[in-house]
């Protein structure tokens, strides 16, 4: 963005930051003045309503008091109460009617005896009948009580208020006067300094304690809901009613009876169980500020023109000067290197002190370029007679490396040789265990094979010395054919064992040699390779068993499968159950277990010893290259690294091992379901 941009809009900012901190500052002030000039002209008008209901209602009870205390009533109704006559009653009502002609807002009178039986009561208008009545509470502590308020079918209300009647500090009867309350309608329904929106609204409790409106509202055709015309109006629920009901004297913010924000005070009287809340919309309320707001957005508009206006003119002459040492930079840099910004008396300070210094600049930058010129010179001399040696040193560099590189190549054919002698060593060595086992476990039924033969030839002259003479007996006969039936017995089941275990060997070992892929019967084949594997077991007192639940196929190469359990199982007789001390002789049995299981899309097969275990720190490098723990005892650390690429590479599974030192170590090969392999043959073991 061009500092002409940046001048233009940081005036016009600066406006606006201004314009709202003034804003906010005086919208804060007359707000806060606003609310305390509203809050202490609700207050007033409350205390004022509230002063007035107060001499409201004394008013009423000095009427109702001044009828009560006519002596010539109290008279005339106490000759009535010993000597009940009609001359007595017409002169009681006579009294009576001069009272409601002579006392302001009476319309009724009822006179009643202690135990509320009525004597006698005028009649009201009979055009305003009653339509709704309230009981009221008067908890005053004066004789003269507030009962009832009444609404006729006009609207006019009633209110009734009861006194005693007492003669000679004896009280003798109950007078009820029932007045006009059109004092109490005119008294709330007076708007004067209120707005369009004031209002005074009168509550109490009724019957039920529920809060009810006394006086007619000023917009009743609002309620959410209409009130009954026999009854008096429900206050509707809300926080406004809250605040009535808790008798706070503090400013509250609500909605009332027309779901409007309203501001309101309330104020309570006591004696009567009255609430008296004087309201106002906060709309109309804050209509002044809302003005007042809009004339700020206003000059806030204006003062942001003028302010575009200001910063368009020192934008651009600001911008000006510095655009034209932009185009003389452009044009220096274009070759015309003896060019110079202009310096001049009119411009201001700052500018020149600008010029001045682009033109040192310039000074500089062309001095430097001849001086750069020179270098270059020098410097392209100098690469010229480098150039000419390098040649010579990059050929004779290159032959070095050559040589060193063929050197290097035949380091590594020498040992990948060796590598893979050792690899054929350690096979060879491990088939020359096999066979040096296998050949061991066949001597013995050849030996008994051997031995019967001998003794059945000895048997068989014998016998054939006694027919020549004639001397054979039939017992003799006998005992020889027992003899030769055990004996050929004997041979068979030797020659028989001896038979199977080459068989297995051979199968085996052809299958060493085979890469081919087949089906076979887990159980079967692993019960084949213990057959093989026992003879190196019987010299120790270790076990070899298999241990599968239920019998699994697989499609796999039996002779890398075979090479791999034979390595895990050597590996395990040789170093799981190893005595360090030479002295010592095993004392534990170990037990070197084979098993195998299924889960879904691969197979496990587990080989399991409860041997030594192994070192937490040698687990990670088990099955690296020339590792071993018997150096120089003829552990060349080749086996588990071959195992490792068979199950690998010809297999296509995993192989891992968990051990605990002192508590024993698993192998466990993972196999496919179906090995990736191109010439996979089915067929059954």
């Amino acid at each position: 963005m061009s500092i002409y941009y940046r001048i233009t809009i940081f005036c016009l900012l600066l406006v606006f930051l201004c314009m709202g901190a003034f804003g906010y500052i005086s919208n804060q002030a007359g707000a806060k003045m606003l609310n305390q000039s509203v809050d202490q002209l609700l207050n007033a008008v409350a205390t004022n309503q509230q002063g007035r209901l107060y001499n409201l209602i004394h008013a009423w009870k000095d009427r109702v008091a001044l009828i009560a205390s006519r002596t010539q009533l109290r008279l005339s109704f106490n000759d009535y109460l010993r000597n009940p006559n009609q001359q007595s009653l017409q002169k009681i009502d006579s009294i009576i009617q001069d009272a409601i002609e002579s006392v302001a807002k009476v319309k009724s009178i009822q006179l009643k005896k202690l135990n509320g039986e009525i004597v006698l009561q005028t009649q009201p208008n009979q055009a305003n009948k009653v339509a709704a009545t309230l009981e009221l509470t008067d908890n005053s502590q004066t004789d003269i009580v507030l009962k009832t308020i009444t609404r006729d079918l006009n609207g006019g209300m009633y209110i009734q208020i009861e006194s005693p009647m007492i003669l000679q500090g004896e009280k003798i009867g109950v007078i009820v006067a029932t007045l006009a309350a059109d004092e109490l309608v005119s008294s709330t329904q007076s708007y004067t300094g209120m707005g369009i929106s004031g209002e005074t609204i009168l509550f109490t409790e009724n019957q039920a304690g529920k809060l009810v409106y006394i006086t007619p509202l000023r917009y009743p055709e609002h309620m959410a809901k209409p009130a009954d015309a026999n009854s008096f109006a429900l206050a509707n629920g809300g926080s406004l009613v809250e605040a009535v009901e808790y008798h706070t004297q503090d400013i509250i913010r609500s909605n009332d009876y027309r779901n409007t924000d309203v501001l309101a005070v309330a104020r309570y009287l006591q004696e009567l169980n009255w609430s008296i809340v004087v309201k106002v919309d906060q709309h109309e309320i804050m209509q002044p500020m809302k003005h007042y707001q809009y004339l700020l957005v206003i000059a806030a508009g204006v003062l942001g023109v003028i302010a575009i206006i200001i910063g368009l003119i020192l934008g651009r002459a600001v911008s000006s000067p510095i655009v034209k040492l932009a185009a003389d930079s452009r044009r220096i840099r274009l070759g015309e290197h003896q060019l110079r910004a202009k310096v001049s008396p009119t411009q201001a300070k700052e500018l020149n002190e600008l010029a001045r210094s682009f033109n040192n600049l310039a000074e500089n930058l062309l001095t430097t370029n001849n001086e750069l010129e020179d270098k270059v010179a020098e410097r392209t001399v100098e690469l010229q007679e480098l150039n000419e040696t390098l040649e010579q040193r990059v050929a004779a560099r290159t032959v070095a490396l050559q040589r060193a590189n063929q050197e290097i190549q035949a380091t590594l054919e020498n040992l990948r040789q060796t590598q893979r002698e050792l690899v054929e060593s350690e096979k060879m060595a491990a088939l020359g265990g096999l066979v040096a086992g296998v050949a061991h476990e066949i001597n013995t039924p050849l030996g008994i094979a051997i031995t019967g033969t001998s003794h059945l030839h000895e048997e068989i002259q014998e016998i054939h010395a006694k027919v020549q003479t004639g001397k054979l007996t039939r017992d003799e006969l006998s005992g020889f054919i027992e003899d030769a039936n055990e004996t050929t017995a004997l041979m068979g089941s030797q020659l028989e064992q001896a038979s199977k275990l080459i068989s297995n060997f051979k199968e085996i070992a052809v299958d060493q040699s085979s890469p081919d892929y087949r089906t076979i019967s887990v159980k079967e084949y692993l019960s084949k390779i213990v057959a093989t594997m026992q003879p190196n077991f019987k010299k120790t007192p270790h076990q070899l068993s298999i241990d599968i639940e239920q019998d699994l196929h697989l499609i796999t190469c039996p002779g890398a499968l075979a090479q791999v359990l034979t390595i895990l199982i050597t590996n395990s007789l040789t170093h799981a159950f190893y005595q360090s001390d030479p002295e010592q002789t095993d004392t534990v049995n170990g037990q070197v277990t084979i098993s195998a299981r299924q889960s879904p899309g691969k197979n496990l097969i587990i080989v399991t010893d409860n041997g030594t275990g192994i070192p937490p720190h040698d687990i990670p490098k088990l099955f690296e290259p020339f590792f071993t723990t018997k150096r120089g005892h003829g552990g060349s650390g080749l086996g588990l690294s071959i195992a490792h690429n068979i199950v690998k590479d010809i297999l296509h599974g995993k192989i891992h091992c968990e051990s605990q030192f002192g508590q024993g170590s698993q192998f466990i090969i993972t196999l496919p379901d179906q090995p990736m392999t191109s010439h996979a043959v089915e067929r059954s073991a």
